[in-house]
């Protein structure tokens, strides 16, 4: 399994803390902070700053019942219509 080094930074810029995370948890802890919007492969890629065809992998593992879904829709970066990834809104279940 491969993990992404993550850093967060304080106000002036300065790295406090570093830590390794999944790629999986990366990508699906930044869908749940974006929800309801929905990413195209590539978009999702450069927004968790990570390889396309690693991030593309992951997302299309994402389809865990009740939690994410790939569908065709509009990325909400790039504004293109393709197959996007997506947190499911279980109020709407």
């Amino acid at each position: 399994m491969a993990c992404y080094t993550f850093q967060v930074t304080d106000p002036d810029a300065l790295p406090w803390a570093t830590w390794e995370v999944p790629l999986k948890e990366l990508v699906s802890t930044y869908l749940r902070a974006i929800a309801p919007s929905a990413y195209c492969n590539p978009c999702l890629a450069s927004a968790v700053r990570e390889p396309l065809e690693p991030v593309h992998q992951t997302a299309e593992g994402l389809s865990e019942p009740g939690q994410f879904a790939r569908k065709l829709g509009r990325c909400k970066l790039c504004r293109s219509t393709k197959r996007v990834v997506t947190r499911v809104d279980r109020s709407r279940l």
